[in-house]
């Protein structure tokens, strides 16, 4: 199935879904469903202003043939790095439907997506959770480099990033 920018019927479940892999999200995690479902709202404008977001630029699922929401990724940016560099963020694939490539096809698409607003960098953010360690292995192999660890009380945040390169034009 193709990936998509969330249908407005999809939220719900696409939200419910970075819920249920995702349960130690901090608050302005867990918040971000106001901006991502409305970010001109003055809620969502307020809560990014707050946690250093400059802009969503994308949110991302790919469904099932019934409509169901097996993967999803986002890509926002902090006033920081924002001329250069995405984050990667909501990125997760239902347990039931891994291992299967859905996670491979969505780093990929975000990449592409990050590269076509002509950022040269992707970064996120994971942690050191055992439900995490199948994307650790992913970051892996896509080449996301390690940055920095930052203790927490229950995990390690771990930061990473990836150089983008455009793809070229065969002559």
């Amino acid at each position: 199935m193709p990936i998509v920018a969330c249908p407005s019927e999809a939220f719900d479940d696409a939200w419910a879904l970075v819920r249920r892999v995702f349960p130690r999200m901090g608050p302005i995690e867990r918040l971000s469903h106001v901006m991502l479902r409305r970010p001109e709202s003055f809620s969502a404008r307020a809560l990014m202003r707050a946690a250093g977001i400059r802009d969503l630029l994308a949110f991302d699922v790919e469904l099932d043939e019934r409509g169901r929401v097996l993967a999803t990724g986002g890509l926002y940016r902090y006033r920081a790095d924002a001329d250069d560099a995405s984050w990667l963020a909501w990125f997760c694939v239902a347990p039931e439907a891994r291992r299967r490539g859905l996670g491979q096809a969505v780093l990929e698409h975000m990449e592409r997506r990050a590269i076509g607003m002509g950022h040269t960098v992707l970064r996120l953010y994971t942690s050191t959770d055992a439900n995490e360690a199948a994307a650790q292995r992913l970051y892996q192999k896509n080449g996301y480099v390690e940055l920095a660890r930052s203790d927490g009380l229950s995990v390690t945040t771990i930061f990473r990033e990836k150089r983008l390169v455009p793809p070229t034009d065969p002559a």
